[in-house]
């Protein structure tokens, strides 16, 4: 069965750490670490130049944010995007960010991030709860592809219905604006319903909400 693979994104300023964590997420196949650049120079770097790229390597590729993925799964950093110069443009391409701040420093709320990690954790931990947030944000991503492809299933016609069934108007108060009949309504709501396979209007309601279709 092939393993899905993951990308992750890793910016932190201190060199050694930066290496064991890479380290650590590197060594699970299922994930690809790119680490990028914070401005050390060669003779700084414990890696020196670097280990094979990929899955069961010794380290991720370091680079710029020019040669990130289009997406990342995870973006680590070790300071709140806002302060991590490098982090700007890369976690616009991330599903998910992760804070690992210095023992001691941890912020109870930062915008823009979507967790914390210790720098105490172990590498089995520390793989296990990056995976777990990449899942996480893969999952979401794709419940939102599935819910802008169940919008597109919808006539215009049914979406104005929709819409006015999310602000509380009756079939009846429906018809009226529209100006077509009860039945008619009746009909579009359990067309509906049918296409996105709702068991009754309650559903239907609770999904345009959380959709966004209202």
């Amino acid at each position: 069965m092939r393993v899905p693979l993951f990308e992750i994104g890793l910016i932190h300023d201190h060199p050694l750490i930066e290496w064991a964590v890479s380290q650590a997420l590197s060594e699970a196949p299922d994930m690809r670490v790119h680490v990028l650049s914070t401005g050390y120079g060669p003779a700084d770097d414990p890696r020196g130049s670097g280990g094979p790229d990929g899955p069961g390597g010794t380290g991720g590729p370091r680079g710029s944010v020019r040669e990130l993925p289009e997406r990342l799964d995870v973006l680590v950093l070790d300071r709140p995007p806002e302060r991590a110069t490098p982090a700007e443009a890369a976690v616009t391409r991330a599903s998910c960010v992760l804070l690992m701040p210095s023992t001691g420093h941890l912020e109870s709320s930062c915008p823009g991030v979507n967790g914390y990690l210790s720098e105490r954790s172990g590498p089995v931990a520390l793989a296990a709860a990056v995976r777990e947030a990449a899942v996480r944000s893969r999952g979401a991503e794709r419940e939102g592809e599935a819910a802008e492809e169940d919008a597109t299933l919808l006539s215009v016609r049914e979406r104005q219905v929709i819409r006015m069934l999310t602000h509380g108007l009756t079939h009846d108060q429906i018809a009226r604006r529209l100006g077509i009949s009860r039945h008619t309504v009746d009909t579009y709501v359990k067309r509906m319903r049918s296409k996105l396979g709702l068991g009754n209007k309650a559903e239907l309601v609770r999904a345009a909400m959380a959709y966004g279709w209202d």
